[in-house]
């Protein structure tokens, strides 16, 4: 660890201060890209898939009938990710004789829908029929299959968002204090009997007696 820090000061004092800087700017501005990237794909291969996200048995999802009205076309990037997606207005006709007005997404439906009744289900999450979804009838599978996917994503995320971080300091501070930094915060932590046996060890010394 202290070898990659001696190279990463020397190369940021041979580029100079302002160069060196805006190096670490520049993995700061890549890694954002990152995350918006990362964000957008994963969005993308998501709505790929038309139905209402239920992974388990519970809440049962029910039969439904929608009727489509007025589209419109998204893109070519948006919340949908990349590419051309349709936002259109359904009425969804529920099971118990319900009629929902209501937005969907992702091209679930299109304009060719139109003039016919197309297989809904509903899924709702609450009672009341509160916080209820809709698409179409879909295997299950796919759902946890977005939902594992949904899980890398923010694992990957959360490890750009700290790259962010760590570039953002390095930029401000410069690689030569960044480092200064770190290795005060690590002198200040308390240590432990067993690595002060163990430095007494590698030391020569006598181990600390508890």
């Amino acid at each position: 660890m202290a070898e990659i820090q001696r190279k990463q000061i020397a190369a940021y004092e041979q580029r100079g201060p302002f160069w060196g800087r805006l190096t670490q700017f520049g993995a700061a501005v890549a890694a954002v890209a990152a995350i918006v990237v990362t964000t957008l794909v994963c969005d993308t291969v998501a709505s790929f898939y038309p139905g209402t996200g239920v992974v388990k048995s519970s809440p049962a999802e029910r039969p439904a009938e929608a009727t489509v009205r007025d589209c419109r076309r998204v893109g070519p990037v948006s919340g949908d990710g990349f590419g051309y997606w349709w936002h259109c207005e359904v009425t969804i006709r529920t099971h118990d004789g319900r009629e929902v007005d209501t937005v969907v997404k992702h091209s679930i439906v299109t304009p060719d829908d139109r003039g016919k009744p197309v297989e809904f289900r509903e899924a709702c999450y609450e009672k009341d029929n509160a916080d209820c979804r809709y698409g179409r009838p879909a295997w299950r599978v796919w759902a946890l299959a977005l939902e594992m996917l949904r899980m890398v994503r923010n694992a990957m995320l959360l490890l750009l968002l700290c790259g962010v971080w760590y570039a953002l300091q390095r930029t401000v501070l410069g690689v030569p204090r960044y480092y200064a930094r770190l290795r005060r915060r690590e002198a200040k932590k308390p240590v432990s009997r067993a690595e002060e046996r163990l430095r007494g060890a590698d030391g020569g010394g006598e181990p600390a007696r508890g």
